[in-house]
Parts: structure tokens; C-alpha cells; sequence
């Protein structure tokens, strides 16, 4: 998932953003040694994935997805109903997430309510899968009892509406340190290896080995885990999905939207990284191939250069002189490997102050400090 994302050390939200970890991640293409690709987790960053896409995942192994349904205390994705016809269409099981950013037992409970209108606007079942994203980086910040008590009150509203099967999506390296997983959420755990092959936590419901993996006859990288049983696939997978009074035929075209962070993270405001302008580049997300990706300390830059993208450069959001008075923050870096010219860049990612602006940037462009035209 955005993990937001909506990112990482050993894996790397949503996440609908689903991103942090600790091994390194590539750029995969399907080979035989590597684990199987039975779910893929989706969110608005997927908006261009049609019909046929789904049927491509559906034919190449994908046994189910999880759809990013909403963030914080205020956002639902605006695809939601478009991705879950479409996955449904091509015989997908689907399961949802919810981005989570609470660290108070009030604000979990409000989240889950969200959450709940989220999945409620789209279909009636409640036999499948409600995942909370736990990736952001306030809640690596709180204490594990904290974070522990907190979700609790999260599911305790999930299950009140009737809502019993649910899990934990985060990164390994916060397993027992952050966040503790248990009997109702057994845990969907992420961590990228270099070369991953076998199964990795088996005692878990699933595992997230890649962040970048392109199916083939497809262009865009996406996220994938290998089930260790069938928790993420017995649901109710034909459940109808509620469509506008005005159609009588439910809509399976997907289309472009500006998206939240990956898996990944949006606000409250919601963080808007891309503009009309926002377009995807299968060029540009091919000349590049992931070395790493980490989550990264909070420092204060600014800069009138460059442009903000999509973790692996596929989209362009927008040019940074567009907002030429904000101060951006890092959360995360990673290193890319260009092909062109046989060269590594680093690149961060940044978060305007106020939230509502994030993307990856060489870090070349920018320059420490406060921005000075504030």
C-alpha cells in the first residue's frame, strides 16, 4: 500500500495507499523463484487500471485485492466504486483498507466511522476483510500500548457495525516495537527483499513482498503479497456494489484523478501531490529502476526547482515553483539507479507544512532550511 503508501526499512499504507522497511527493493518482473502474487492493494495512485487490467491480474494469478477506501476522519476515495465494480467484474475478492493517522482512542473511533461510511457507500456485505494501514509516521511516534489501545477501540467500532473480520497492515520493523498484531489481526506484514523467494511470516495472514512489480502486458508497477491461508479470498466476492440511481449499468471505466500519497498517505485537508497537469510516463517510470527505499527523519527545505512524482516517477504532480513560498519536509527517501547513463540519484519525499502537497524530488533541487520567501 501509499505504505502512503502512504515508506520504509524493511518493506515499504493504504495503502491506497500501502511503505516501510527494511530490506531493499527492486523493480520486479515474473519469474518462477519468487513468491506468489495472490493479492494486489490498490488505491487512487491505480485510477487508470480499466477493465481489462483487472482481467490481466485475475488471468496472471491475483486471487484478490484490497481497495484503499478512505484516510483520516474525512476522505474517501473517489475511484472506490469504479475499482471494486471493475475487480469484482474480473472475479477478484475484494477486501478494503483505511489509511490510519490516530493516535488517541477518539480519533480511532472517529476513523473507524469513516471507514465504515467508505465501505457502506459502496456495498452492503459486510463478509470480507477491513484492513486499518498502519504506516504513518505520527503513530512511529507513539508507544506501542499507546498504538495498541488505540486500535483496539478501531476495531471494537468496525466490529459494532458488524464488521468481524479485520486486520493490521504495517511494516516489519514496527512488529512488536510500534504495534503488536493478535488473534483478530493476525497481520498483513511488508517487507521487501532484494530477491525474495519462499514465505516470510507465516504465522501472519499475509505477506507484502514488493512494492514495484509490473505484471506482464502491464505498465505500472504495483504492490503484491502472497496469502498464507484463505482469509483474504473466502468473502463475498460477487457482492453486488451500490450504483447511482441514474445508471442502470454500473460504470467499469476508471478514470484519472488527482491522488492521495501511496498506499499511502493524504490528511485532513487531503494532501493534493498531483494537479491537472499530473500525467503518467511509462518512459520515465522505465528508466529508472529501485535500489532502496527508507523512511527518513523530519528536515525543513525549500526550492523553486524541479518537480514533485510518484515514488517510482511514473507520474509528474506538478512543478515546485508552483508553490513558491512553502517549506517542505521529508519523510522518506530512496535511491534510483538511471539507466540512461548508468548513474544513482537520491530522492526525497516531501510534505508541504500544511499537508495538502506531497511528491518525490531529486534532492539535488532543494536547499535546507526554511524557505525564506514565507
Amino acid at each position: 500500500m501509499q505504505l502512503s503508501k502512504q515508506l520504509l526499512t524493511t518493506l515499504a499504507v493504504a495503502g491506497s495507499v500501502l511503505l516501510v522497511g527494511g530490506h531493499s527493493a527492486h523493480a520486479l518482473s515474473p519469474n518462477s523463484s519468487q513468491p506468489r502474487t495472490d493479492m494486489v492493494d490498490l488505491s487512487s495512485w491505480q485510477s487508470t487500471l480499466g477493465s481489462s487490467d483487472y482481467q490481466k491480474l485475475h488471468d496472471a494469478g491475483v486471487k484478490a485485492v484490497a481497495i484503499k477506501a478512505s484516510e483520516g476522519t474525512s476522505y474517501t476515495s473517489p475511484v472506490l466504486q469504479q475499482q471494486v465494480q471493475a475487480a469484482q467484474n474480473a472475479g477478484l475478492a475484494v477486501n478494503y483498507y483505511h489509511f490510519a493517522h490516530f493516535t488517541s482512542v477518539a480519533s480511532a473511533q472517529a476513523e473507524a466511522q469513516n471507514f465504515i461510511n467508505a465501505v457502506q457507500s459502496v456495498t452492503s456485505s459486510k463478509n470480507m476483510v477491513l484492513v486499518v494501514d498502519f504506516e504513518a509516521s505520527e503513530l512511529g511516534r507513539q508507544s506501542k500500548a499507546t498504538n495498541d489501545a488505540d486500535l483496539a477501540a478501531f476495531d471494537s467500532t468496525l466490529n459494532a457495525a458488524g464488521y468481524n473480520k479485520t486486520d493490521l497492515y504495517t511494516m516489519a520493523s514496527w512488529l512488536g516495537s510500534r504495534i503488536d498484531t493478535n488473534a483478530s489481526n493476525k497481520g498483513w506484514i511488508a517487507q521487501w527483499p532484494s530477491n525474495p523467494t519462499g514465505t516470510e511470516y507465516p504465522s501472519a495472514n499475509a505477506w507484502q513482498w514488493a512494492s514495484d512489480y509490473r505484471f506482464n502486458g502491464e505498465s505500472q508497477n504495483l504492490d503484491v503479497s502472497q496469502l498464507n491461508n484463505d482469509f483474504y479470498v473466502n468473502g463475498d466476492a460477487s457482492t453486488a456494489v451500490h450504483t447511482s440511481p441514474s445508471s442502470s449499468t454500473p460504470k467499469t471505466t476508471l478514470v484519472k484523478v488527482p491522488a492521495p500519497a501511496p498506499k499511502s498517505s493524504t490528511t485532513t485537508p487531503t494532501p493534493t501531490p498531483s494537479s491537472s497537469s499530473s500525467s503518467y510516463s511509462a518512459a520515465r517510470s522505465n528508466s529508472v529502476k529501485l535500489i532502496w527505499r527508507a523512511s527518513m527523519k523530519r528536515h525543513a527545505y525549500w526550492t523553486l526547482s524541479g518537480a514533485r512524482y510518484s515514488k517510482h516517477l511514473g507520474i509528474k504532480y506538478a512543478n515546485m515553483k508552483n508553490l513558491p513560498h512553502t517549506t517542505w519536509y521529508t519523510d522518506g527517501h530512496e535511491k534510483l539507479y538511471r539507466k540512461s547513463s548508468h548513474s544513482y540519484a537520491i530522492y526525497y519525499h516531501v510534505r508541504s507544512g500544511n499537508g495538502q502537497h506531497s511528491g518525490w524530488i531529486w534532492r539535488g533541487y532543494l536547499h535546507a532550511g526554511l524557505n525564506p520567501n514565507r
